[in-house]
């Protein structure tokens, strides 16, 4: 074969080239897009839902209540309320007399109800009205102004209303027994209703575990607390002591506890010697109003 053979024409290289750039553009144009081309499966776990049971209940964890707004710098706080007041003129003298932050719970309907709120909000204690409820023990007596569970919710909103009365400038209100009442729903509904109207408080006293009335002021959006300690079911001076101690590591592990005691000689004179201490061990003794959610 001649050398001239194998010369390839101007017009045949210029052909092939446009062939080949024709064919480059159309494949550019036409291969898939980013958005268009196919992912490699990936294999994703689906996310386990949480057990529900029909009634909602939280957690333990996550019913351990929150603490309160007045709690926010770490520092322990200690709510004491001297319960049972309104027939003792002389006890009611005394915590009146206290350069300490106590409050009293004031039984109604008494001779020296009245009285007894006026002496102690006149010396800037907070007056609770220690509202007389139903025990489960019927030979208990809780005294005058009682709600009992077989009462009508307008009969519970009267005596309550009524014992108000005879307690004036009560800022709030907790139960005096009422092992019955506390766990009725029903009553404490009603309770917490009024209170809700008075822009009042709730302390439950606690002397049921069966009680509903933290519930029950949820509810109706009444603000709360409970009782952490009874200082003096046992009144000696040796046993306050030692609940006194069980209160403050209950406000050390929790960031707060509630205390209620009695106008008894015992509870008066170790609070007397120990409230001013308490601030030294780190704690600071605040208003019940103070703790309520």
């Amino acid at each position: 074969m001649k050398r001239s053979d194998l010369r390839v024409s101007p017009a045949t290289l210029f052909f092939a080239l446009l062939s080949l750039l024709l064919g480059i553009a159309l494949y550019v144009r036409t291969r898939p897009g980013p958005a268009e081309r196919p992912r490699p499966a990936v294999s994703v776990s689906p996310r386990p839902r949480r057990p529900t049971s029909p009634a909602a209940q939280p957690s333990p964890v996550a019913a351990k209540p929150a603490l309160p707004a007045a709690v926010t710098d770490g520092v322990p706080r200690v709510a004491i309320v001297i319960d049972d007041l309104g027939n003792d003129p002389a006890a009611v003298a005394r915590i009146a007399a206290w350069p300490f932050t106590v409050g009293g719970a004031v039984l109604p309907a008494l001779p020296g109800s009245a009285a007894a709120a006026r002496d102690l909000r006149q010396a800037g204690k907070q007056v609770l009205l220690h509202l007389p409820m139903e025990p489960s023990r019927s030979q208990m007596r809780p005294g005058p102004g009682v709600v009992l569970r077989s009462q009508s919710e307008a009969e519970i909103e009267r005596i309550l209303e009524s014992d108000l009365g005879t307690v004036p400038g009560a800022v709030g209100v907790s139960n005096h027994m009422g092992s019955a009442a506390t766990a009725d729903g029903r009553v404490m509904h009603t309770v917490a209703r009024v209170l809700a109207r008075r822009g009042l408080f709730f302390l439950d006293s606690r002397t049921t575990g069966d009680t509903v009335a933290r519930e029950a002021a949820r509810d109706e959006r009444v603000p709360a607390v409970s009782r952490r300690v009874f200082l003096d079911d046992v009144a000696t001076e040796e046993a306050i002591l030692r609940q006194l101690a069980e209160t403050v590591a209950n406000a050390r592990a929790e960031g707060f506890a509630v205390a209620l005691g009695h106008p008894y000689p015992a509870t008066l004179a170790v609070l007397e010697r120990e409230l001013p201490k308490l601030a030294a061990r780190g704690v600071k003794l605040v208003a019940v109003g103070d703790l309520v959610k």
